[in-house]
C-alpha cells in the first residue's frame, strides 16, 4: 500500500512568480493563519539564539509549566508537540496500528486520515451531510462504539461549525476508545477543556499556537489528557522535535496570553463584517466560529479561485468531486485585504 501523505500548498514566492506579480501582493487567506505581525519576537529569542549550538532541554518542562500555569492545569497533564500536526500523527502512533480502527466526521482535517493510514488502522468516515453540514452526533456515536479512536476537529476544519457540548461529551462516554479532540480554533469558540479532561480519562485535547496565538512559523503545540495519555504520547515523542528558539516564542506567547485575546477580539469582529459583503455578492456563507468563512460560490468555485490566485489572492479550494466542490474557505485577514477581495470577487463571479 501507498503510504499517503499530505499534500502542502505552494509557498507565496512560488504564487507571485505564477502570477507575475510582486511576492508583497501575496495574499495567504487559505491558510488560516494571523494577519498580525510578531514585532515582540526578537527581544524573546535574541538571548537564545547565542544558544543554538546546544540541544533544548528534551523534557520541555518551561513550556509544560506555563501551559499548566495559564490553564490551571497540573504541568504532567500537558505534552508539547511541533504543532498540532505532530500531535495528530504522534497520537495514531501510540493509540493505533494494524487491526485497530478510527473514525472521523467528514469534510474535516485530511491529516486525520493520513495518519491513521499510515499506522496501518483501519479508517471510518461518517459523512456530514450538505448544504449545512451540521454534525452527524448520532452516527458518530455510533461508530466510536467500534472505535479504537475517533476524531474530533472542534470547531470544525473547513467547515467552521461544532458539535454542542452535550453531544461531544456524549461520543466521549460511547467509547472505550480514545477520543483526540483537535481545539486549534478553540480559542475563537472560546472553548475550555480542563474540566473535560478532568471528567474523561480518555481525552487528549489538541492545541495549537498556530492560529490564535499567531506563531504558525514556530510550529508548537501541545495536549492536555490525563497523564497515562500523555505518557503515551511521551513515549512515541521523538526527542527534541521542537527547537530551543521555538521553546522561548512558546513561552513568551503563553505568558502573555492577552495578546492572543486581543488576535482573538479584532479577527472575530472583522469575520463578521466581511460575512455581509460575501453575501450581497451572492454567497451562501456558513455560520464559523473559528477565524475563516466558508462560503458557498457554486459550480464556478474553482474558477474563482484561480482568478483570485492570478491577483495574489489565495483562497482554499476542495476536491472538484467531493461534497465541497462548490465552496471556498477564506481566512480572516486585514480590511485592506478583504477590499481586495471583494473587488475581486466583484469582478469574477
Amino acid at each position: 500500500m501507498t503510504t499517503p501523505k499530505y499534500e502542502w500548498q505552494p509557498g507565496a514566492a512560488e504564487i507571485a512568480k505564477a502570477a507575475g506579480i510582486p511576492i508583497e501582493r501575496v495574499e495567504r487567506m487559505d491558510q488560516n493563519t494571523s494577519p498580525f505581525p510578531t514585532n515582540w519576537v526578537p527581544g524573546v529569542i535574541a538571548d537564545a539564539a547565542g544558544r543554538l549550538n546546544d540541544y533544548p532541554d528534551a523534557s520541555y518542562r518551561r513550556i509544560r509549566a506555563a501551559v499548566g500555569h495559564n490553564l490551571g492545569i497540573d504541568a504532567d497533564h500537558v505534552v508539547p508537540g511541533a504543532g498540532a500536526d505532530e500531535l495528530i500523527l504522534l497520537a495514531a502512533r501510540a493509540f493505533l496500528g494494524i487491526a485497530r480502527s478510527a473514525a472521523a466526521a467528514e469534510p474535516t482535517y485530511p491529516l486525520y486520515r493520513i495518519a491513521t493510514l499510515q499506522t496501518g488502522a483501519e479508517y471510518v468516515p461518517i459523512p456530514i451531510a450538505g448544504p449545512d453540514f451540521d454534525f452527524p452526533t448520532d452516527s458518530v456515536i455510533r461508530a466510536a462504539r467500534d472505535a479504537d479512536l475517533v476524531w474530533l476537529c472542534v470547531p470544525g476544519n473547513p467547515v467552521g461549525g461544532r458539535p454542542d457540548h452535550e453531544g461531544i461529551a456524549a461520543i466521549i462516554a460511547a467509547t472505550d476508545g480514545i477520543v483526540v479532540l483537535d481545539a486549534a480554533y478553540g480559542e475563537f469558540a472560546d472553548d475550555r477543556w480542563v474540566d473535560s479532561v478532568d471528567r474523561h480519562h480518555n481525552l487528549l485535547v489538541l492545541h495549537t499556537l498556530s492560529k490564535a496565538y499567531g506563531l504558525g512559523g514556530a510550529r508548537v503545540g501541545y495536549a492536555l489528557g490525563h497523564p497515562d495519555l500523555i505518557a503515551s504520547i511521551d513515549r512515541v515523542r521523538p526527542p527534541g522535535s521542537l527547537s530551543g528558539l521555538a521553546v522561548e516564542l512558546a513561552v513568551a506567547a503563553l505568558e502573555h496570553p492577552h495578546r492572543m485575546r486581543d488576535a482573538v477580539k479584532i479577527l472575530t469582529t472583522r469575520r463578521e463584517r466581511l460575512r455581509p459583503r460575501l453575501e450581497a455578492l451572492g454567497a451562501r456563507v456558513l455560520p464559523s466560529q473559528t477565524n475563516f468563512l466558508m462560503c458557498e460560490i457554486g459550480p464556478n468555485a474553482h474558477a474563482v479561485e484561480a482568478a483570485l490566485r492570478r491577483e495574489g489572492l489565495v483562497v482554499r479550494k476542495f476536491d472538484p468531486s467531493g461534497p465541497l466542490a462548490h465552496y471556498l474557505r477564506i481566512t480572516v485577514r486585514s480590511p485592506d485585504a478583504h477590499d481586495r477581495l471583494i473587488a475581486a470577487l466583484e469582478r469574477s463571479l
